[in-house]
């Protein structure tokens, strides 16, 4: 109910309604392909490779930011209605994954003007898709309540998610950096998730299990970790708001 209400409230008196979970990842694809050409740098199929990582990232930042403040933005409704206070993030988390879902058309109409099929990556992606869920409930828990109880938590991690966008290999390839770098830069959860999905159309940019390990280790600590943290500040919410 609360995620049919998010979304209603999102498209409310908007006349493409839906279709802008669409437009906007197939305008942020069109921006850096056009980047891409003014710099003079090549990569072969370019839109179909950043848009393969950018809807996914999109995914991921656009629930890090929203449920940031979800918790205040939903405090009359927290504090007359007996319903466990997780399902305001969760339902923030939900919203986000129709979205997600509603844009992946966009890398279907790049697959069929490149003329790709998805690769045998294709029965790993359900894995990336539980794995990025896993994250974005952990972490939809974990700053919608910190947030409540100290307010710079959402001054700072537009800056935090802001600077993951350049250090998860969104732009740009992983085997571009050095080993040592690969191995550094895939501690980061998104890494492996988003390898998954650049492998299921462009099987050459695959760079083995290892950051795929660290994703299913992150996420799951950062989905243990939000329960653990909105419990125990539960309280401390609830005197705030």
């Amino acid at each position: 109910m609360l995620t049919e209400r998010g979304l209603r409230h999102k498209y409310a008196n908007s006349v493409l309604g839906y279709a802008w979970s669409m437009l906007e990842p197939a305008a942020f694809v069109l921006t850096y392909f056009i980047l891409l050409k003014i710099f003079n740098r090549s990569y072969p199929m370019y839109p179909l490779f950043v848009g393969s990582a950018i809807l996914p990232w999109q995914w991921f930042s656009s629930v890090v930011n929203s449920s940031t403040s979800t918790l205040r933005k939903n405090s009359r409704l927290i504090t007359s209605i007996a319903l466990p206070r997780e399902i305001y993030p969760l339902a923030e988390v939900s919203v986000k994954t129709v979205e997600f879902v509603l844009s992946l058309p966009v890398l279907l109409v790049l697959a069929l003007i490149y003329g790709v099929k998805p690769s045998a990556y294709v029965f790993a992606w359900p894995l990336a898709f539980v794995l990025q869920l896993m994250l974005c409930v952990g972490l939809a828990l974990l700053v919608s309540s910190l947030n409540t109880v100290l307010r710079d938590i959402e001054q700072g991690i537009g800056i935090v998610v802001r600077m993951l966008f350049f250090l998860s290999a969104v732009l740009y390839p992983l085997s571009r950096l050095t080993t040592p770098m690969q191995h550094l830069a895939s501690i980061n959860p998104m890494v492996g998730i988003l390898t998954i999905n650049r492998a299921v159309w462009l099987p050459a940019y695959w760079t083995g299990w290892q950051p795929v390990l660290y994703s299913a280790i992150g996420s799951l600590l950062f989905l243990l970790l939000g329960f653990a943290v909105f419990a125990r500040v539960e309280r401390a919410v609830l005197k705030e708001l």
